[in-house]
């Protein structure tokens, strides 16, 4: 998957990812979020940009409710 940096990521961009790592790789949320920070986001927390970075966060916490 390409991604630009200069775009904003959304908070539905990452409910959709979070459920395609949960089915495919990590069925464990925990995990789940820590394969996409090594794997997506390269170990850096806003390698992409606060805004993407805090639309993860958002994803996550609505995934944990």
């Amino acid at each position: 998957m390409t991604v630009n940096h200069s775009s904003v990521l959304s908070v539905g961009y990452f409910d959709a990812y979070f459920k395609l790592v949960l089915a495919s790789r990590e069925p464990v949320v925990e995990k789940a979020k820590e394969f996409i920070k090594t794997n997506f986001f390269k170990g850096e927390a806003c390698y992409y940009g606060e805004q993407t970075h805090r639309n993860f966060t958002t994803a996550f916490n609505k995934l944990k409710k």
